[in-house]
Order: structure tokens, then sequence, then C-alpha cells
């Protein structure tokens, strides 16, 4: 039972967990562009073998070797143009409709030559990452790959299959892909075959290579590992793999196999180059065991450390003694140690007293992640990058572009930013542009700080100077001479505002004087004609009430009451006429001038000719200014009447320059001198000019009178 819970095959957990890893792991991006595939042998029809780097997954052609099914085969494809990588994702497409016609065990190889072909120089390719999409892949111990056959009939539930493997790029170069093919044996005595089922043959429908995107940032994942001593060996003889420490799977461990060895045992990963480092992650497994991670040594060199070579920085995690929680990983950083925290080679050793220490189901090394500045933008104008960013004034919008130098991208955020003063909180971000308001006028500073993929925070912090420069207004002392011009401002406005108050008031004021003067009016005009008028009723219906009325007299005081009554009635009607807001307006000035000219006129025999635009201004027309012009109107009515010895009159209103014109005109005889009028001309004069207008006479022999008003209207807004 030990056994099964501390050892499980390397190779079985890539096939099993490479479905279920592959896009946590890997990010592809647009695939290689492939030319001029050239095979061994190809059974298929002419330019059908052209089909199999088309882009196209599915198909009924792609490359096929019967009958030659018994021999190995090879398919070489050219790159358009070389390929530069440090890891490649290779897919096998069999998908053509034939099901179990599938490789059954192959090799990947790449050259440099500057013309591929099959007799040219090829090496293997390394392969770290690989799975089926309905088989199981194994490595074999030459470095090759071999399906697990499936069961031996053809059923409607096996699918064509899709392979898969991520393989690293030796050097980062090529210019050509090898896919060879090699026959197996079913059973000891059936012939060997390029596939599992009768008939060996294959249809391989696309061989597609795209680069492979890190969407880790451990650049100690694939890498070379290897121990000092012999490691754990279960009695059947299988044993742990040093590789176990950088396969990206933290179930398989790896530890000694003497309990004695102590502080002599070491394991060593290699990580191609120098780096410098961020931390290192010492991750072990949840199950059994897990108090073997204690008191381990860590030591960085960036040399190779099998000579003398002195490590760059050393340190021991857990110095205390004390072991992480299972299934957790230690997070390791400079401070626990002494020197400069870089290195190619790291090795892990342990003097901790338990035995069979150090035991580690992964080791991450994380390099040390900064930001660069890319290109600014300010306002969608780019501006050149030096050691501080200087922002002209007036600037709105900043659009920054950064860069992660390193390899690897963890999923979700990125990177994180922040401009202290502005915008304190870190703000995470995936995308590497930033669009941002501009800072305020002055000094800041922009900060961005990189994510790991394990979920660690990088600890160096990329800094970018800011000086937003800023316009003469918004100097300080610009500022302090605005501020005292702003409190004067306001003082002024102060002042301002408190005369306007004063003079709504006095205004106010003097509206209710003039509405105190009209309510004085109508009451006057009230006392003055209806009371005189009740008055005179009275005194004729009481008559000598001692002696009787004879009925010609009875007769007499009734028509005298008739015609005061009447009088009375025309005159409430022109006080209601005058007092109503409703006639406040020139046209319904015009309208009861008009119509009372032909009431009062109709008894005398006059005739009466109206000379009225048809069109007014609807220009108000306060009461006073009604009422007074009225009077004035039927003053100069009552004159005609009276002297004029007319046959016509004639009544004609001009609109000139919001100016009113009334003109009065009969056909009688004139006058020697306007004083001969009488009172009337100087009561119509009154009036006008208590209005701010004017009242003319002329009266020539022969050509009759004429009476006119003229009034100068001050405001066509409404009254209240």
């Amino acid at each position: 039972m030990v056994f099964h819970h501390s050892f499980l095959w390397p190779a079985v957990w890539l096939s099993v967990t490479g479905t279920l890893g592959w896009s946590c792991l890997a990010r592809a991006i647009e695939p290689i562009l492939l030319t001029r595939p050239e095979a061994t042998f190809h059974s298929g029809v002419s330019g059908s073998l052209e089909t199999v780097i088309d882009g196209v997954d599915t198909g009924p052609q792609g490359w096929s070797v019967a009958p030659k099914v018994h021999e190995p085969q090879a398919l070489v494809v050219r790159c358009a143009r070389p390929v530069e990588a440090a890891e490649l994702d290779v897919t096998l497409f069999f998908l053509a409709g034939r099901p179990m016609n599938t490789i059954a065990e192959f090799a990947l190889s790449y050259t440099t030559d500057p013309e591929p072909s099959l007799s040219g120089n090829w090496k293997l390719l390394e392969i770290v990452k690989f799975n089926a999409q309905v088989t199981t892949l194994r490595r074999t111990e030459d470095g090759h790959l071999r399906s697990d056959p499936l069961p031996f009939y053809v059923t409607g539930m096996i699918p064509d299959d899709v392979y898969r493997a991520t393989v690293l790029l030796p050097g980062g170069r090529a210019t050509g892909f090898r896919l060879e093919v090699f026959p197996v044996k079913r059973t000891p005595k059936s012939p060997p075959g390029l596939s599992w089922y009768p008939g060996f043959n294959f249809w391989l429908t696309e061989f597609r290579v795209e680069v492979h995107t890190r969407e880790t940032t451990n650049i100690a994942l694939h890498r070379p590992v290897k121990a000092s001593h012999t490691l754990f060996i279960h009695r059947t003889g299988e044993s742990l793999q040093a590789s176990a420490l950088t396969d990206g799977l933290p179930a398989t461990i790896a530890h000694p196999d003497d309990p004695t060895l102590g502080a002599n045992f070491y394991f060593e990963v290699d990580l191609g180059r120098v780096a410098a480092l961020d931390h290192i992650g010492l991750r072990n497994r949840g199950d059994i065991e897990f108090d073997r991670l204690s008191r381990v040594w860590l030591r960085l060199y960036d040399n190779d450390p099998s000579g003398a070579a002195a490590p760059a920085w050393e340190g021991i995690n857990r110095a205390d003694g004390s072991h992480p929680a299972e299934a957790t990983v230690d997070i390791v950083r400079p401070d626990i140690g002494k020197g400069i925290f870089h290195g190619r080679y790291l090795r892990l050793s342990s003097d901790s007293p338990v035995p069979l220490s150090p035991q580690l189901a992964e080791v991450e090394v994380y390099e040390s992640r900064v930001p660069e500045l890319v290109s600014v933008l300010v306002d969608g104008r780019e501006i050149p990058l030096t050691d501080r960013l200087e922002v002209p004034p007036g600037v709105r919008r900043l659009a920054l572009r950064l860069r992660i130098p390193q390899e690897g991208l963890p999923p979700g955020v990125s990177f994180r930013w922040r401009v202290p003063g502005e915008l304190d909180a870190w703000q995470d971000s995936r995308l590497m542009s930033i669009d941002m308001a501009c800072p305020m006028p002055g000094k800041t500073v922009f900060e961005a700080q990189a994510l790991h993929s394990d979920g660690q925070w990088d600890a160096t912090i990329y800094r970018l100077p800011i000086h937003t420069g800023r316009f003469f207004w918004q100097a300080p002392v610009f500022r302090w001479s605005a501020g005292i011009g702003i409190v004067l401002l306001a003082v002024g406005l102060g002042v301002i505002l408190a005369r306007r108050r004063a003079g709504r008031k006095l205004a106010l004021m003097k509206m209710e004087s003039a509405l105190a003067d009209e309510r004085r009016r109508i009451a006057r005009d009230i006392h003055d004609d209806l009371g005189s008028s009740l008055t005179r009723i009275s005194i004729v219906a009481d008559g000598d009430s001692a002696a009787p009325r004879q009925p010609a007299r009875m007769e007499s005081d009734l028509a005298t009451i008739h015609s005061v009554a009447k009088e009375m009635v025309l005159t409430m009607d022109q006080i209601v006429w005058a007092v109503n807001p409703q006639n406040d307006s020139l046209e319904a000035l015009a309208r009861y001038l008009a119509d009372f000219a032909e009431e009062f006129l109709e008894p005398t025999g006059l005739r009466l000719r109206l000379d009225l635009p048809i069109d007014l201004p609807a220009w108000p027309l306060p009461s006073r200014l009604r009422h007074n012009l009225f009077l004035a109107f039927k003053e100069a009515l009552n004159n005609t009447v009276k002297h004029a010895a007319a046959h016509e009159v004639e009544v004609t209103l001009r609109i000139e320059d919001r100016r009113i014109r009334i003109a009065v005109r009969d056909d009688g005889r004139s006058f020697a001198s306007p004083h001969t009028a009488g009172n009337g001309l100087d009561n119509m004069r009154v009036r006008l000019e208590s209005l701010g207008g004017t009242c003319r006479l002329t009266s020539n022999p022969g050509q009759g009178t004429t009476v006119e008003f003229e009034l100068q209207v001050l405001s066509t807004q409404p009254q209240t």
C-alpha cells in the first residue's frame, strides 16, 4: 500500500492528465505556415499530399502508405520561414472517417538545414507533454510515442483520433519537421504494421505545428533534473524519476532511496541559463510523508557546481525544523539567504533528521518579471520615451503600452498598476495597454507590478516618474491671485445683487402704489359717476311726496330714471372693461373703442367710418392706460356730438414704431380757437400727458375738426 501512495509512473500521468491540463498550460496561437510536404511513400492521388498542410482538419484525403505498411515511413514538411521558439505544439489529425486508422508508433524530429529533405540532418524533438483524444499515448525508451491498441472491432463508439504533443526546440530555431512512423506487432505472431488493426494503414489528414505559449512563468518547467544518488526503488524494481520535480504534475514525487545520506544527497535543476529570480516554490504531495520537506538547503550557481564553483546565493528554508502543510507550496525569497538571488543551477538538499529527505513533488522557479514601457500616447499623439514621462499641459488622456520581456502569461490578470496620490488602489489588468486619465499638474509616479502564474506578485515594482505640465493659470501664484480676485468679484456681485434686490423692492413699491392709485380711481369713478346717477334717480323718484303726481309728470320722471339707469349700465360696463385683465391688449382696446363709437353715435344719426388695421401686434396694455385712453376717446366723441354739428365721424388707428395713434375726425364746423372747445380738450390733454402721450386738436374752416392721441408703448412684455 505504501508503494501505491508514494509512487506513480510519470508517463502514465502525462497520458492521463494531458487532456485535462492542456488548455490550462498552453494557449495556442496562429499555426506556423508549412510548405512542400514530401513522403518516403504516398499511396494517394497526385496532389493529395498537400492536403496534410492545408489547414483543414477533416477530409477523405491525406497521407497514406498502403500497401507499404510493414516498413518505416517518413513525412517531411518545410517551414515557409524559419521558426524561432522555445516550445512548439504539434498536432496530428486522423479525421478521414476511417476508425482505427491511426499511427501506432511515431517520432518527431526537426532540422535547421536551409533546404530540408528526407536525407537531411534531423534531430529528435524532446516531447514534454502529450495526449490523444481517444486512445492513450505512452513514451518509449527511445523517445518515441506509442498508442495503446483499442478493441479489435469496429463499432459506432470508436471515433477518429487526434494526437497532441508539446515539444522543446533545442537552439530555438527550425526550418523543417519530420514525422517518422514505425511498424509494431500486436502479437508475436502477427505481422508488423504501421497501425494496430488489419490493413495496418493510417490516414493522416492534417499535420500542424504551432508556437507553444505558456501560461506559466515557471522557468523550471520540463527542465532537466538530476539526483546525486539513487532514488527510491520499489520492490518491483521500478524507481522514482528526478524529472518528477519539473514535470508540472504535483502528484509525482521524488526522494532518495538511502535514508542515511542526509545532507550528502541533493537534486540539481538546470534552468538552461543564468536568470535573475524572484522566488522559488517548493511543493509537496498531500497524501504521505509530507514532513520530509524541512530544513531544505537551496543553492544557486551561475556555473556548473560539479567543479569548485561557489554559490551565488544560498539559504535554508524552514530552518526551525517545521514543515509545510500537506499539498501546499513553500515560497522561498532571497531574504532567507545570502548573496545575489540569481543563477542557472539550483541545488536542493536537506539536513533534516527525518529519513528520506528531501521529498518533493515539484520545484518551481520564477524569474524576476518587471514590466517595461514600450510607448506613450498623449491624447492620441506619441511622445518620446526618457527616464521620466514629460506630459504637456492640457492633456486629457494617457495611453501606456507595456510589455513583460520574460516568457509566460499567467491566466487571468497579467499585472497591476496604480498612480499614488491619483489612484491609490491597485488596478488589475491582463491587457498590456492602459488608457487612463492624465494626472493632475505636478509630479507623480506610475507604478506597475507583474503577476506570476502561481499567484505571487513579483517583488520588483516598475516606477515611471510623471511630470505633468501646467498652464500659467494653474500656477500657485496665479491661483492665489485668482482667489483674491474671486473674493473681490464675490463682494462686487453681492453689492450688485443687493442693489438689484433694492431696485426690485422699489419697483414692487411702485407697483403697489400704482395698484393703490388704480383702486382709488375705480372708487372715485364709482362714487362720481354711479353715485351721482343714483342720487339723481333717488331725487326724481321721490319728487314732491306731499303733492300727487300727474300722469304727464310721472311719465317724464320714468323717462328720466330710464335714461339715467341706462347711463349707469354703460358706465358700469366701462369700469368693468377697464379693470378686467383679459382686456389688457391692444386688440381688446381697438375692439372696445369701435364698439363704443357705434353705440354712442347710433342715436345721434351721425355716420361712422372705422379705419382699423386687420392685424394688430400683441402688445399688453395695462388697465390705467386703457382706461384713460378710453375716457379721452369718449370725450372727443362727446365734443363732436355736442359742438361740431357734423354729419360724419371717422375713427382711425395706426401703429408705427411701437407708437399708437388714434384720431377722431368730423366734417362739422371748426373752432375759431382751440380754447373755444371748452374744458374737454384740457381733460383729454391731462389724461394723455399722465400716460406720457400727447393730445392735439386741429380745426380749419370748412375742414372740420380732428382730435389725435399719440402714445408710446414702453414694453411689449405682459404686465402683472
